[in-house]
Protein backbone atom coordinates (compact mmCIF):
# COMPACT_ATOMS: atom_id res chain seq x y z
CA UNK A 1 0.00 0.00 0.00
CA UNK A 2 1.64 3.21 -1.07
CA UNK A 3 0.22 6.32 0.96
CA UNK A 4 0.11 9.48 -0.68
CA UNK A 5 1.22 12.19 1.15
CA UNK A 6 1.71 15.97 0.95
CA UNK A 7 5.62 17.18 0.36
CA UNK A 8 6.22 21.00 0.63
CA UNK A 9 7.90 20.65 -2.95
CA UNK A 10 9.10 23.29 -4.82
CA UNK A 11 6.94 23.96 -7.79
CA UNK A 12 8.87 23.56 -11.00
CA UNK A 13 8.07 24.33 -14.97
CA UNK A 14 8.72 20.60 -16.06
CA UNK A 15 8.21 17.44 -14.54
CA UNK A 16 10.27 14.22 -15.76
CA UNK A 17 9.12 10.93 -15.29
CA UNK A 18 11.83 7.34 -15.42
CA UNK A 19 10.27 4.00 -15.03
CA UNK A 20 13.86 3.39 -13.55
CA UNK A 21 16.91 5.24 -12.09
CA UNK A 22 19.01 6.20 -15.27
CA UNK A 23 16.10 6.67 -17.69
CA UNK A 24 15.83 10.47 -17.82
CA UNK A 25 19.25 10.68 -18.34
CA UNK A 26 19.08 7.96 -21.12
CA UNK A 27 16.77 9.26 -23.10
CA UNK A 28 16.42 13.41 -21.99
CA UNK A 29 19.26 13.87 -20.19
CA UNK A 30 20.48 16.81 -22.81
CA UNK A 31 16.94 18.28 -22.63
CA UNK A 32 17.49 18.38 -18.61
CA UNK A 33 21.31 19.82 -19.62
CA UNK A 34 19.69 22.76 -21.59
CA UNK A 35 17.18 23.35 -19.18
CA UNK A 36 19.76 23.49 -16.33
CA UNK A 37 21.43 25.65 -18.46
CA UNK A 38 18.57 28.40 -19.27
CA UNK A 39 17.76 28.32 -15.47
CA UNK A 40 14.63 26.14 -15.80
CA UNK A 41 13.31 24.36 -13.05
CA UNK A 42 12.80 21.03 -13.02
CA UNK A 43 12.12 17.58 -10.76
CA UNK A 44 12.99 14.24 -11.19
CA UNK A 45 10.35 11.57 -10.26
CA UNK A 46 11.88 7.72 -10.54
CA UNK A 47 9.01 4.86 -10.51
CA UNK A 48 11.50 2.05 -9.42
CA UNK A 49 14.40 2.20 -7.88
CA UNK A 50 15.98 -0.62 -10.49
CA UNK A 51 16.74 -3.16 -8.00
CA UNK A 52 16.34 -5.77 -9.95
CA UNK A 53 18.95 -5.19 -13.02
CA UNK A 54 21.74 -6.99 -13.45
CA UNK A 55 23.77 -4.42 -13.01
CA UNK A 56 24.63 -2.58 -9.58
CA UNK A 57 23.62 -2.85 -6.50
CA UNK A 58 20.51 -0.69 -5.20
CA UNK A 59 22.56 1.15 -2.85
CA UNK A 60 25.24 1.90 -5.89
CA UNK A 61 22.44 2.85 -7.73
CA UNK A 62 20.57 5.48 -5.13
CA UNK A 63 24.31 6.87 -4.47
CA UNK A 64 24.67 7.22 -8.37
CA UNK A 65 20.75 8.67 -9.14
CA UNK A 66 21.68 11.00 -6.31
CA UNK A 67 24.76 12.41 -8.00
CA UNK A 68 23.37 12.71 -11.15
CA UNK A 69 20.61 15.06 -9.34
CA UNK A 70 23.24 17.33 -8.00
CA UNK A 71 24.92 17.01 -11.30
CA UNK A 72 21.51 18.35 -13.52
CA UNK A 73 20.69 20.62 -9.64
CA UNK A 74 17.39 18.47 -10.30
CA UNK A 75 15.52 17.93 -7.21
CA UNK A 76 14.86 13.56 -7.37
CA UNK A 77 12.59 11.51 -5.85
CA UNK A 78 11.39 7.68 -6.37
CA UNK A 79 7.68 6.17 -5.69
CA UNK A 80 9.71 2.71 -4.66
CA UNK A 81 7.29 0.91 -6.50
CA UNK A 82 8.44 -2.70 -7.92
CA UNK A 83 11.24 -2.73 -10.23
CA UNK A 84 10.08 -5.58 -13.44
CA UNK A 85 6.58 -4.71 -11.68
CA UNK A 86 5.26 -1.84 -13.05
CA UNK A 87 1.99 -2.21 -14.10
CA UNK A 88 -0.63 0.75 -15.29
CA UNK A 89 -3.39 0.38 -13.00
CA UNK A 90 -5.85 3.03 -10.98
CA UNK A 91 -3.56 2.86 -7.97
CA UNK A 92 -0.39 3.90 -9.67
CA UNK A 93 -1.98 6.39 -12.22
CA UNK A 94 -3.49 8.27 -8.83
CA UNK A 95 0.22 8.11 -7.37
CA UNK A 96 1.77 9.55 -10.41
CA UNK A 97 -1.07 12.19 -10.45
CA UNK A 98 -0.17 12.57 -7.00
CA UNK A 99 3.61 13.87 -8.10
CA UNK A 100 2.22 16.10 -10.98
CA UNK A 101 -0.51 18.08 -8.16
CA UNK A 102 2.49 18.40 -6.15
CA UNK A 103 5.08 19.76 -8.42
CA UNK A 104 2.72 21.56 -10.70
CA UNK A 105 4.70 21.27 -13.77
CA UNK A 106 3.68 23.06 -16.88
CA UNK A 107 5.31 20.41 -19.07
CA UNK A 108 5.81 16.82 -18.62
CA UNK A 109 8.00 14.45 -19.98
CA UNK A 110 7.65 10.33 -19.44
CA UNK A 111 8.90 7.82 -21.20
CA UNK A 112 6.97 6.43 -24.57
CA UNK A 113 3.95 3.77 -24.07
CA UNK A 114 6.20 1.78 -26.76
CA UNK A 115 9.24 0.05 -25.58
CA UNK A 116 10.72 -3.31 -25.27
CA UNK A 117 10.99 -3.34 -21.43
CA UNK A 118 7.91 -3.46 -19.53
CA UNK A 119 8.52 -0.74 -17.18
CA UNK A 120 9.20 1.61 -19.99
CA UNK A 121 6.06 1.19 -21.35
CA UNK A 122 4.13 0.76 -18.37
CA UNK A 123 5.56 4.19 -17.00
CA UNK A 124 4.29 5.86 -20.07
CA UNK A 125 0.93 4.58 -19.85
CA UNK A 126 1.06 5.53 -16.50
CA UNK A 127 1.57 9.16 -16.77
CA UNK A 128 -0.91 9.35 -19.76
CA UNK A 129 -3.88 7.55 -17.83
CA UNK A 130 -3.06 9.91 -15.02
CA UNK A 131 -4.08 12.56 -16.45
CA UNK A 132 -7.54 12.57 -15.21
CA UNK A 133 -6.50 12.08 -11.62
CA UNK A 134 -4.33 15.16 -12.15
CA UNK A 135 -7.89 17.47 -12.05
CA UNK A 136 -10.27 15.45 -10.06
CA UNK A 137 -11.05 17.60 -7.10
CA UNK A 138 -13.32 14.63 -5.40
CA UNK A 139 -9.43 12.51 -5.33
CA UNK A 140 -8.54 11.82 -2.06
CA UNK A 141 -5.36 13.70 -2.42
CA UNK A 142 -4.54 16.47 0.09
CA UNK A 143 -2.59 18.06 -3.14
CA UNK A 144 -4.93 20.24 -5.22
CA UNK A 145 -5.59 19.48 -9.44
CA UNK A 146 -3.09 20.26 -11.31
CA UNK A 147 -3.69 19.89 -15.36
CA UNK A 148 -0.07 20.16 -16.81
CA UNK A 149 -0.16 22.42 -20.49
CA UNK A 150 1.59 19.61 -21.99
CA UNK A 151 3.05 15.96 -21.72
CA UNK A 152 4.89 14.76 -24.24
CA UNK A 153 6.61 11.81 -24.22
CA UNK A 154 10.68 10.47 -25.02
CA UNK A 155 11.17 7.37 -26.86
CA UNK A 156 14.26 5.03 -24.75
CA UNK A 157 14.28 2.05 -27.46
CA UNK A 158 11.73 2.80 -29.86
CA UNK A 159 12.75 4.80 -33.17
CA UNK A 160 9.00 6.04 -33.41
CA UNK A 161 8.78 9.38 -35.64
CA UNK A 162 9.09 12.48 -33.14
CA UNK A 163 6.54 15.50 -33.06
CA UNK A 164 9.39 17.84 -31.79
CA UNK A 165 13.26 17.12 -31.98
CA UNK A 166 15.04 18.77 -29.34
CA UNK A 167 18.80 19.86 -30.78
CA UNK A 168 20.98 18.56 -27.75
CA UNK A 169 24.84 18.89 -30.38
CA UNK A 170 26.09 21.95 -27.74
CA UNK A 171 25.35 19.66 -24.48
CA UNK A 172 26.22 15.94 -26.00
CA UNK A 173 29.40 15.92 -24.09
CA UNK A 174 28.32 16.94 -20.91
CA UNK A 175 25.14 14.04 -21.42
CA UNK A 176 27.67 11.14 -21.71
CA UNK A 177 29.43 12.95 -18.87
CA UNK A 178 25.83 12.41 -16.70
CA UNK A 179 25.26 8.98 -17.91
CA UNK A 180 29.19 8.22 -17.04
CA UNK A 181 27.51 9.20 -13.48
CA UNK A 182 25.51 6.08 -13.36
CA UNK A 183 28.96 3.80 -12.98
CA UNK A 184 26.98 0.75 -12.34
CA UNK A 185 24.65 0.83 -15.98
CA UNK A 186 27.39 2.37 -18.11
CA UNK A 187 31.13 2.19 -16.82
CA UNK A 188 31.21 -1.32 -19.30
CA UNK A 189 30.40 -3.16 -22.15
CA UNK A 190 27.27 -5.61 -21.93
CA UNK A 191 29.70 -8.54 -22.53
CA UNK A 192 32.56 -7.06 -19.70
CA UNK A 193 29.50 -6.46 -17.37
CA UNK A 194 28.40 -10.43 -17.76
CA UNK A 195 24.81 -9.60 -19.25
CA UNK A 196 23.08 -10.66 -22.87
CA UNK A 197 22.93 -6.95 -24.82
CA UNK A 198 20.09 -6.14 -26.48
CA UNK A 199 21.37 -4.60 -29.37
CA UNK A 200 24.63 -3.25 -29.68
CA UNK A 201 26.77 -4.39 -26.47
CA UNK A 202 28.29 -1.10 -25.82
CA UNK A 203 25.52 0.70 -24.41
CA UNK A 204 26.55 4.85 -24.85
CA UNK A 205 27.78 3.86 -28.42
CA UNK A 206 23.95 2.64 -29.00
CA UNK A 207 22.76 5.88 -27.21
CA UNK A 208 25.25 7.91 -29.84
CA UNK A 209 23.93 6.15 -32.71
CA UNK A 210 20.05 6.85 -31.72
CA UNK A 211 20.62 10.17 -30.76
CA UNK A 212 22.49 11.09 -34.08
CA UNK A 213 19.43 9.51 -35.80
CA UNK A 214 17.05 11.78 -33.91
CA UNK A 215 19.41 14.69 -34.73
CA UNK A 216 19.32 13.86 -38.51
CA UNK A 217 15.86 14.35 -38.65
CA UNK A 218 15.89 17.95 -37.85
CA UNK A 219 19.28 18.91 -39.36
CA UNK A 220 21.29 18.81 -36.19
CA UNK A 221 24.47 16.32 -35.06
CA UNK A 222 22.76 15.11 -31.99
CA UNK A 223 19.33 15.51 -30.75
CA UNK A 224 16.68 13.82 -28.63
CA UNK A 225 12.98 12.95 -29.51
CA UNK A 226 9.84 13.87 -27.72
CA UNK A 227 6.00 12.39 -28.80
CA UNK A 228 2.60 14.45 -28.44
CA UNK A 229 0.09 11.65 -28.44
CA UNK A 230 -2.58 14.66 -28.60
CA UNK A 231 -2.00 18.65 -30.50
CA UNK A 232 -0.19 20.82 -28.69
CA UNK A 233 -1.94 24.22 -28.23
CA UNK A 234 -0.49 27.24 -29.04
CA UNK A 235 -1.66 30.91 -28.79
CA UNK A 236 -0.30 32.03 -32.22
CA UNK A 237 2.18 31.90 -34.79
CA UNK A 238 4.37 33.81 -32.02
CA UNK A 239 4.46 30.42 -30.38
CA UNK A 240 5.89 28.72 -33.74
CA UNK A 241 8.61 31.57 -34.32
CA UNK A 242 9.78 30.93 -30.52
CA UNK A 243 10.35 27.46 -30.97
CA UNK A 244 11.90 27.61 -34.14
CA UNK A 245 14.50 30.23 -33.18
CA UNK A 246 15.05 28.12 -29.64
Amino acid sequence: MHVVTQVNVKHVDVLFFGAHPDDVEWGAGGIAILLRDAGISFAIVDLTNGEMGNRGTFEERQVEAAAAAEFLGATRESLNLPDCGLVDTPENRRLVASAIRRYRPDLVIAPYWEDRHPDHAAAGLMVRNSQIYCALKKLDDPNPPHKPRAILYCPLNKFERPTFVVDTTSVFPQKLDLLRIHRSQFGKTAEEFGVIAHGVGDYLFGLESRDRYFGSLAGARYGEALIADQPVRLSGLGEVLRLLHG
